[in-house]
């Protein structure tokens, strides 16, 4: 049986202390997978994040790992978009650039992918799945939850971890009608796939210890009703008829 070809996007944005050991994982996972294809998407990074890259690449002379750049920074869901433009594999997956996932989490989302056509990840379904976030991580992202199990009715506990993966159909569907590309993206990537009626499995998200020493971005209140906003946003797309 042909082993499927696989995608992996890696959005990253000033990601320098880090991206030369997230360099150093993709490359010993790449060889030990050579049915996948990494694409590093550097999200217009001010910081050293594209040289390290480009360095890098060049020195491990493998097809299997690509840089998509641009100079404009234009969020997450921008760049995984952009990612998305430029993989051909049977399945595409994303997973955060600092791989606050580990990438053995790939291994789940491709076998779970036979059956379904969306796969997200779930820090939820392990115990102390989210040990490596610290408190204001986790409180957005149980409101953020909360919210969206109200406004938009979906049933998911855990929409935001960095880990997804999609058949090749779904994800040039969804990516192709996607509106936000900032915070909210994921789950209007999963409001989306409900909508059109594709399939969505889970899989277990562990998240990496390291990821715990990480200096969280996420400004509680100011984030919170930026998240809120999203979620009317995403209605209101839905009302207008723009997903369709």
């Amino acid at each position: 049986m042909r082993q499927p070809d696989v995608s992996v996007i890696l959005p990253v944005y000033n990601e320098q202390a880090c991206i030369s050991s997230t360099f150093d994982a993709v490359l010993g996972y790449s060889r030990l997978h050579p049915t996948y294809q990494f694409i590093f998407v550097n999200d217009g990074s001010s910081d050293q994040t594209q040289r390290i890259l480009e360095q890098r690449i060049a020195g491990a002379e493998t097809e299997q790992i690509q840089l998509c750049t641009y100079s404009n920074h234009g969020g997450k869901g921008y760049a995984v978009r952009r990612g998305i433009e430029n993989a051909d594999g049977d399945y595409i997956c994303f997973i955060d650039g600092d791989l606050a996932y580990s990438l053995d989490h790939l291994d789940l989302l491709v076998a779970k992918l036979q059956h379904y056509e969306v796969v997200i990840g779930c820090r939820g379904l392990v115990p102390g799945g989210d040990r490596g976030l610290n408190a204001t991580r986790k409180v957005a992202g149980k409101i953020y939850n909360i919210l969206s199990k109200r406004i938009l009715n979906l049933r998911f506990i855990d929409m935001q971890a960095g880990l997804k993966g999609f058949q090749k159909q779904a994800a040039r569907e969804l990516f192709s009608r996607q509106a936000l590309t900032g915070f909210s993206f994921d789950v209007e990537l999963i409001y989306l796939a409900k909508k059109l009626g594709y399939a969505i499995g889970e899989v277990p998200a562990y998240v990496s210890a390291n990821h715990s020493h990480k200096v969280s971005k996420v400004n509680l209140v100011i984030d919170s009703l930026k998240m809120l906003s999203d979620l009317f946003k995403i209605r209101l797309n839905d009302w207008l008829g723009w997903y369709e």
